[in-house]
């Protein structure tokens, strides 16, 4: 059992390594709309300790963002303000336990995850190259 979920982490760490930074966006998007959701179901089953390690994630994922933008471009400004947003509503909900915070936010996540996505297929359609080991 050890040695399969070793090499299942191999695997997914060379996965990322190979990927574009549109596509490792993309996986970021994914894992934050992931952990919202089981953060809402979980807040709403009381767990909340495990609904705090979901938003956690969810926190330290749009920290990074934030951390990586390239501030020489204009939308970096709009980024930063939307992500420091939804970390605000992230805190609300950990705070009140009101999950109408966090679902507000996952429609936006969608969003911008399917504009990172249109983006980076432009972006491969361009230059010829194929898509990364997630088929994105």
């Amino acid at each position: 059992m050890y040695e399969s979920s070793s090499l299942i982490e191999k695997y997914q760490e060379q996965a990322i390594k190979t990927m574009s930074r549109g596509e490792l966006v993309i996986r970021l998007y994914d894992e934050v709309i992931k952990n919202l959701k089981y953060a809402s179901i979980l807040f709403q089953q009381n767990n909340v300790p495990a609904a705090k390690k979901c938003t956690g994630k969810c926190k330290d994922i749009l920290n990074y963002l934030i951390a990586v933008l390239d501030r020489k471009y204009n939308l970096s400004d709009t980024l930063n303000k939307l992500y420091s947003y939804m970390l605000g509503q992230i805190i609300q909900t950990n705070v009140t336990g009101d999950t109408s915070h966090i679902e507000g936010i996952v429609p936006k996540l969608q969003e911008l995850r399917e504009a990172w996505a249109e983006a980076e297929k432009n972006v491969r359609s361009k230059s010829g190259a194929k898509p990364g080991p997630r088929g994105n």
